[in-house]
Formats: C-alpha cells, sequence, structure tokens
C-alpha cells in the first residue's frame, strides 16, 4: 500500500471561486479486519490547473494523502439553490392568487358545501395559525378564515402550482495544482465506512478426503462503489487515529461495522450453485506480500465491487482439497497458580473436556484468518465454529461434539518432593529438615545431598512438594480411537508414562513455571489404559 506524501493544510490561500467541479470516483478501496479501509480517489483535471471535488468524505486523523501534482487543497462549503413545486397540501402557498372553489366538510348527511373566492396569503412568515387557517376573498368583497381541517377538495380551472426556492450545503474540495507536475489527480484516506468478514466451508469427502471453501463477506455503509478495483487484508494495521475524526472531515454519523455471524448451511449452499466449488488445486486470489509487508496482512485482490450504500456482497476467494483425521481431544486445564494456590479441586471423571475432532494441515497457499467455519458432512451440518489463524502448512484441529463413547478419569494429589535441589536459588531463607551437617563449635549447614523442604520469601512460608497423579482412559468403540491429551500444569517435570511431548507455555515472572504434557496415543476398541504423571511444585502455605 503505497501513499503519496501527505499536504500540509496550513496558511493556504483560498482558490478561486469559479473553479470548475469535476468528478473523483472511488478507483480502489483496501478493507482490513478491524473496521477501517483505505479508499482512493481519481480525478482527471484534463488540463486545469484549478478545480474542486463534491463528497462528503471522512478521514480519520492524519490520514489524508495527495499525489505529489497537487499543491494545495481547500475545503469549502458553499449555497446551492433550486426550485422545486410546493406541496398540494400546503393550499396557501400551491394557489396564492388564484381563483379558486372549496368543498367544505357538511356537518350533516348530504352534499359538500362549496365556496368560492382568491386565496390571500396574509401570513408572510411561518407561524401557528398559517399552516391551520386558509383565507378566502370571495366575489361580494368579504374575506374568510377558513379552517384546514374543515376544507375536504380544492378545485380551480386554471391551475398554476406555485415553486419555491429551496438551499442547501454543498461540500467542495478545491484543488489547487502544480503547473510543473501533469497527470491525474489520486488522493486516499482510511474511513470506517467499509468491513468484511471472512468464512470457510468444509465439506467431507469419501477416504478421508475434504474440499475447503473460502468466502468473504463485504459490507458497504459509505458512498456506492461503482466498479471500484477491492483488495481485502486478513490482518489489522496499527492505526493510532482510529478514534479520531480529521480537522478535514466533514462530521457525520459513524456505521457501527457489522458483527460477524455465521452464514446457515442453506445459504451457503445456493451460493455453492452460484459460484461453483473447484474439484482439484487450487482457484484463488491471493495477492502476494508487497515488500516491507508481512504475511500477517494476507491480502486478497477480489477484483471489480460495485456496492450500494447499505449492500453487502458475498464472494468466493478460493477452493482447495486436502486430507483430514478423525481424533479426540482432551485439554485438562492448571489445578494451581502460579504461586501454588490450588484453584481445580474436582478429581473425578474428567470426560467433559473430550471433544470430537478433525485434524488437518491448511491447504492453501496463504494462511487461513480467523473466522467463522461451517463444517458439513453431506447435506448434514456438523459444526459451525469460530477458527483461529492457521499459517501454511500448518494444522489446525477444529472441535466438533462433545465425545461421549471416551471416558476419562483424572486423579492427583500432593506427594513427597522427589526433586533434590527445587528451590535452590529461589527462597531468602530455605528449611533442609533435619538432614544437616554439624561441626564442632560451627552452625549446622546442610549437607551437599540435602533436599530443601520449603523457605522463606518476603516472610511468605513455601512449602517444596511434588504433585502425582494418574488418568484412566476407558473405550468403549468397537474401533480404535486415536487420542490427545493435552495437560497444563505449573511446576517442573519430574516423570510421566506415555512418553508425552514436553513444552513450555510461560517461564517469566513466574513462582512456578508453567508447561504442557502432550500425549499422543491410540485405544483400542474396549480397551482401558492408565497413564501417570509427576511434577514439583513450589505451594504457598
Amino acid at each position: 500500500m503505497k501513499l503519496s506524501s501527505m499536504i500540509w493544510l496550513a496558511g493556504f490561500s483560498p482558490l478561486l471561486a469559479a473553479a470548475a467541479e469535476i468528478p473523483a470516483p472511488v478507483s480502489e478501496v483496501q478493507i482490513f479486519r478491524n473496521g477501517e479501509s483505505v479508499i482512493r480517489h481519481s480525478a482527471d483535471p484534463k488540463g486545469k490547473k484549478n478545480f474542486s471535488v463534491s463528497g462528503n468524505f471522512a478521514p480519520l486523523s492524519g490520514t489524508l494523502w495527495f499525489s505529489p501534482n497537487v499543491k494545495q487543497i481547500r475545503k469549502a462549503i458553499v449555497e446551492t439553490e433550486k426550485k422545486e413545486a410546493v406541496s398540494l397540501s400546503d393550499i396557501t402557498s400551491t394557489y396564492k392568487g388564484q381563483r379558486v372553489t372549496l368543498r367544505l366538510r357538511s356537518d350533516g348527511i348530504g352534499k359538500c358545501e362549496k365556496i368560492s373566492g382568491t386565496i390571500l396569503e396574509l401570513f408572510k412568515k411561518e407561524s401557528f395559525d398559517r399552516g391551520k387557517f386558509v383565507t378566502l376573498k370571495c366575489a361580494d368583497g368579504r374575506i374568510l378564515a377558513i379552517s384546514r381541517q374543515q376544507i375536504v377538495g380544492v378545485e380551480s380551472s386554471a391551475l398554476k402550482i406555485a415553486e419555491r426556492t429551496v438551499k442547501n450545503k454543498k461540500h467542495l474540495w478545491e484543488f489547487d495544482l502544480d503547473p510543473k507536475i501533469g497527470g491525474k489527480v489520486l488522493f486516499d484516506y482510511i474511513s470506517k465506512t467499509l468491513n468484511w468478514t471472512p468464512d470457510f466451508k468444509m465439506e467431507l469427502l469419501p477416504e478421508k478426503k475434504m474440499k475447503l471453501s473460502f468466502s468473504a463477506t463485504v459490507v458497504n455503509n459509505g458512498d456506492d462503489l461503482e466498479k471500484v478495483r477491492c483488495i481485502l487484508w486478513g490482518g489489522s494495521p496499527n492505526i493510532a487515529n482510529s478514534g479520531k475524526s480529521s480537522p478535514m472531515s466533514i462530521v457525520r454519523k459513524e456505521h457501527n461495522p457489522p458483527v460477524p455471524r455465521l452464514v446457515s448451511y442453506k445459504s451457503r449452499a445456493r451460493m455453492n450453485e452460484d459460484y461453483g466449488v473447484a474439484a482439484a488445486g487450487f482457484t484463488d486470489n491471493y495477492v502476494p506480500a508487497a515488500p516491507g509487508v508481512t504475511g500477517n496482512m494476507a491480502p486478497f485482490d477480489i477484483g471489480s465491487v460495485s456496492l450500494k450504500k447499505g449492500e453487502a456482497l458475498v464472494r468466493r476467494i478460493g477452493s482447495a482439497n486436502g486430507t483430514y483425521e478423525n481424533l479426540v481431544r482432551c485439554r485438562i486445564p492448571v489445578r494451581y497458580v502460579d504461586n501454588g494456590r490450588r484453584i481445580w479441586k474436582n478429581n473425578g471423571e474428567f470426560s467433559g473436556n473430550l471433544w470430537e475432532c478433525l485434524r488437518f494441515k491448511n491447504p492453501f497457499k496463504y494462511a487461513m484468518p480467523d473466522a467463522a467455519v461451517e463444517i458439513a458432512d453431506g447435506n448434514r451440518v456438523l459444526a459451525q465454529i469460530n477458527g483461529a489463524w492457521v499459517n501454511p502448512g500448518e494444522n489446525a484441529t477444529w472441535e466438533i461434539t462433545k465425545c461421549r463413547d471416551v471416558k476419562l478419569v483424572f486423579v492427583e494429589q500432593e506427594a513427597p518432593s522427589s526433586v533434590k535441589n527445587r528451590g535452590k536459588g529461589i527462597f531468602q531463607r530455605a528449611d533442609y529438615g533435619n538432614n544437616t551437617a554439624v561441626s564442632k563449635g560451627k552452625a549446622a549447614t546442610p549437607a551437599a545431598s540435602a533436599a530443601i523442604k520449603g523457605g522463606v520469601i518476603n516472610g511468605v512460608w513455601y512449602l517444596v512438594t511434588d504433585v502425582k497423579g494418574h488418568m484412566e482412559l476407558k473405550n468403549f468403540r468397537k474401533t480404535p480411537v486415536k487420542t490427545v491429551i493435552e495437560m497444563e500444569y505449573f511446576g517442573e517435570f519430574v516423570s510421566a508414562s506415555g512418553k508425552p511431548v514436553r513444552s513450555a507455555v510461560n517461564h517469566f515472572g513466574s513462582l512456578n513455571p508453567k508447561n504442557k504434557l502432550i500425549w499422543n496415543i491410540t485405544l483400542k476398541p474396549g480397551e482401558t489404559r492408565k497413564l501417570d504423571f509427576r511434577y514439583n511444585i513450589i505451594v504457598n502455605r
């Protein structure tokens, strides 16, 4: 996204009021996920050195840029006049000075009373009485004030509708160009009048194959767009003044960006019929990142777009084929906080956190932004979820439904510590229990092999202990089940069966670092398996 140098807007001299007005339609829009968009206008001065453009633009503060051939710009508000017919409901203004026949409502049953005369305009200024009464001068010289509510019709042999002059304010941007530089005039700004949301649909096919479709919904809450190039960005830029209007902005009511919603299967099915689905390979409009732009922005060029204010558009971005695998995943959150205080007290069955999942590798050559996801098996909708960002080649795991035919029992408890040097260098004063060496005439000192039992930090006593536990899984299916168990814990790893993958989550600023164990196992039909684990923790006592 290249933007020209910003023009200084202070100290400009007024331009000539006679500058010709030329069109400056939107030529390109770039829409980001955070509800902001770059809008580019293009104007052809055709040799003119001064011209004006009408528009109710609304840039954010500090986001108004112009091409180098613009020397100065001035925002002006001018009054325009136009003639328009007076409404027939305004009898005095429409028929003033004309001879008419008024049909009046009768109190009884029968024909309406008629009275003829010339309409007079006695009330020159707007007032309550002006709209309440109609003044009529009869042929015998009488002047009657007739209630407006009593009149049911007006007859005139030579109707001449009165006209009135209406004044409106018009917003103009007046340009003064550098005579040494020619070409078209471009000006860009960032606004909040456009928004887009991505969504994905996964269709499950035989033999563990799948088809993944990527679509975008674009909503226009600003000015009409006519055949405008549109680029969608999967990321969001850092817009420091996103909440501030520019001094050059015409203040107007902002529209709230649309809330991303899940699209129903029927509507998506109709969309598939309209756009079609690629049988294989890539059919996308991904734009490679420009120099200096990271892949986190993920641009998608969807071509020409025409949208009126308030309209929305759903357009297919791309589709790709791939494979997937079924698995059951269980996530066990931490049971302690980082200072060792226990926050989870329910040992026992933990099957509520088991989910039937699909795992697959991103089949696109670009990142999949966080979006609404629909997963379907034929005509059956299996799930609608919010998918997280998935990088190219990265694995994603999407949860489908609760798993109830695999049970997990989880138990853990504190046990004597088996880590000898846990707490060394942490405590201001450590307790080694009775395992000390005492020399004659000297204070007791810890033996070389002594284990720290506890200690003091800032006057608070902590205990060094282990937590040991086990998980028991039972497969009630008649088929094998691939199972993934992710357990987070605060403390230091001691031991575990089943050869789990160990990883650190966060070591910064914690008395007990946060870690994770991941087991990848396959349960045979009807199999029961037990997994043991043990970790060391410093507990606040």
